[in-house]
């Protein structure tokens, strides 16, 4: 892949965290609200919005991959990542949200690296780096916010 497309992919990943910065530290300051909505709100359905997102790439990998390998794991946990995330907004507990929002994000990772590592659509440098920092920045932002609920 080039490096334009590179910068591109590393630009977009990296201005993604800034909603979950901005709404995570404005919950932790107790802002009351950002653009009319409770900085906590923000989080949980920013957090399910992208959470979706990244089981959608699943979905697509596995459309790439179908010809020539088993696809059928993939396309599952790609449906089972929406559904979680789609449980997250229906719970009646921040804490629910958030805590099941972190173990989505880590589990993604996990079948991301396990399950999708040979995808050519992921062969280019830096992807899996890039999905650990970014989504290591997303389970640190949720993960105040959870504890100050918590606690």
């Amino acid at each position: 892949m080039n490096t334009a497309k590179n910068k591109l992919i590393y630009t977009l990943g990296f201005l993604g965290l800034i909603p979950f910065i901005v709404s995570s530290l404005a919950e932790l300051m107790q802002v009351e609200s950002l653009f009319g909505i409770q900085p906590l709100d923000l989080l949980i359905t920013y957090g399910a919005i992208i959470l979706t997102f990244l089981g959608g790439v699943l979905w697509g990998r596995a459309l790439h991959r179908a010809e020539s390998e088993p696809t059928n794991a993939l396309l599952v946990l790609s449906n089972a990542f929406a559904i979680l995330a789609w449980l997250t907004l229906l719970l009646d507990s921040s804490a629910w949200s958030l805590g099941l929002q972190m173990a989505g994000f880590a589990t993604l990772l996990f079948f991301e690296q396990k399950l999708a590592r040979s995808s050519a659509m992921t062969s280019y440098m830096g992807y899996y780096r890039i999905r650990l920092i970014l989504t290591s920045a997303v389970i640190v932002c949720e993960l105040l916010v959870f504890w100050n609920h918590i606690l």
